[in-house]
Order: C-alpha cells, then sequence, then structure tokens
C-alpha cells in the first residue's frame, strides 16, 4: 500500500494578510494572503513493494472574476462578465503554487517543523518524499497569493486577459480553496475598485459571502469610506 498524504487545518491565518500598492497609479492595489494547512503522511505499509510514491491529494484554487465598467451617461456601476478557472489546473507551476508543486515534501526539512536529523539531512523534494513514504511525518506548509489591479490600465494576471480596461473599473474574486478528497475548504471574496485612476475600494473579507452582499450599493459605498477613510 502507498504511503498516503491527508490535509487538515486549512485557513486563512489574519494576522498574515496585508494590503499593497495603490498609492501611486503606477501601484498595482491588491492583497497578499497565505492558505495555510497541515500535511500528514501515513507510512506505506509493504515496505520496498509498495514504492517510493506517495498518494497526494490534489490542489483545488477555484476562482471566479467578476468585472464590472462605470456607465458615466447613468452613473452607475455595469456587470460585464465573469472567468471562472482553477487556477492550479490552469497553471500549477506558477510562482504561486511553486512550494506545492516542487517542494511540498522538503519543505517538511524546514526548522519550524522539527524534522528529525535523517530528514533534515534530505537536500532535494524526491529524497525528503521517499523518506517521508517509508516513515511518515506531519508537517506545515502555506501557499501565498498575491492577487492586485492596475491601477491605470488592463492586466494579464492568472486568470487571463481583463474584461475591463482603463482607470475606471471594479474586480471582485471569488474564491474557494481546498484539496481532492477533503471536504474542508476555505472561502474569501477581494473587492477592488478604481476610479479615474484612483482606488477607491480595496477590500478583503474570509468567508463564504454571497454576490449580493458584495454587490449591494450600501457595501460599496461603506469599504469605499473606509479606504477614504484609511481603514483597509
Amino acid at each position: 500500500m502507498k504511503a498516503r498524504m491527508t490535509i487538515d487545518n486549512l485557513s486563512i491565518p489574519y494576522e498574515r494578510i496585508t494590503t499593497v500598492g495603490g498609492r501611486l497609479s503606477s501601484d498595482p492595489a491588491g492583497h497578499h494572503f497565505d492558505l495555510s494547512f497541515r500535511v500528514n503522511v501515513t507510512p506505506r505499509k509493504l515496505g520496498k513493494l509498495s514504492g517510493t510514491d506517495i498518494e497526494s491529494p490534489v490542489l483545488q484554487w477555484n476562482e471566479r472574476i467578476e468585472w464590472f465598467r462605470y456607465d458615466d451617461e447613468t452613473r452607475q456601476w455595469e456587470f460585464v462578465g465573469e472567468v471562472e478557472k482553477d487556477m492550479y489546473a490552469f497553471k500549477p507551476a506558477s510562482n504561486t503554487f511553486r512550494i506545492w508543486h516542487s517542494y511540498r515534501h522538503l519543505m517538511a526539512t524546514d526548522d519550524t517543523n522539527r524534522p528529525p536529523a535523517a530528514l533534515k539531512a534530505m537536500k532535494s523534494d524526491e529524497e525528503a518524499k521517499k523518506w517521508i513514504a517509508e516513515n511518515g511525518f506531519s508537517w506545515n506548509l502555506a501557499i501565498r497569493d498575491v492577487p492586485a489591479m492596475g491601477i491605470a490600465g488592463g492586466s494579464g494576471g492568472g486568470g487571463g486577459d481583463s474584461l475591463v480596461t482603463g482607470d475606471t473599473r471594479r474586480r471582485v474574486i471569488y474564491f474557494d480553496l481546498g484539496f481532492s478528497g477533503h471536504a474542508e475548504r476555505v472561502k474569501l471574496v477581494q473587492i477592488l475598485e478604481t476610479f479615474k485612476g484612483q482606488l477607491t475600494i480595496c477590500h478583503l473579507i474570509r468567508g463564504d459571502i454571497q454576490k449580493a452582499t458584495v454587490d449591494h450599493p450600501q457595501n460599496l459605498d461603506r469599504w469605499r469610506f473606509q479606504l477614504s477613510s484609511g481603514v483597509r
């Protein structure tokens, strides 16, 4: 029987969320946040007959990206469309997923995980994987995402081309994060808005927030006020 990996303690630690950019029109605005979790590997049960592989769950990084434009004549924001993707399936080797994709086992050797000396001596992800498959181990991992939006124009980004370009637009990302075979999920919503080259909303909410709540004019006005008052 192969060694088997499971995931628990999935969370977005509040203290690791930071707001970045937006002070100048040349600086993209957004947030940095960590998806933190604990990795547990049960060792293989049939010795060398089981090989050195580990049965790992698949990371699922689902994003629904909504775009809005401002109509000068009606003075109203209008929904333009959305892009929906599993970003890990779309681009697994991107910088965002590098630790999980290429170094998930080697990260077990970090001192913060208190690895035994034999595991600590491993120098590559493959070496660490073989040791963990035979012996089992539990360790902490975090995937850092840095979703941002340009203040003065369009952008490519992980989700592809912007559906609205220019210095006035709103982008809302609904994140649904987790792993295949695991019921535990983490959800959050990021709202970024610019108006004539000025950042007007820069807000990140943890939890399963409904579209009607995010789109409500009173909430949008409150988040604009918070940003203008220096509260992010």
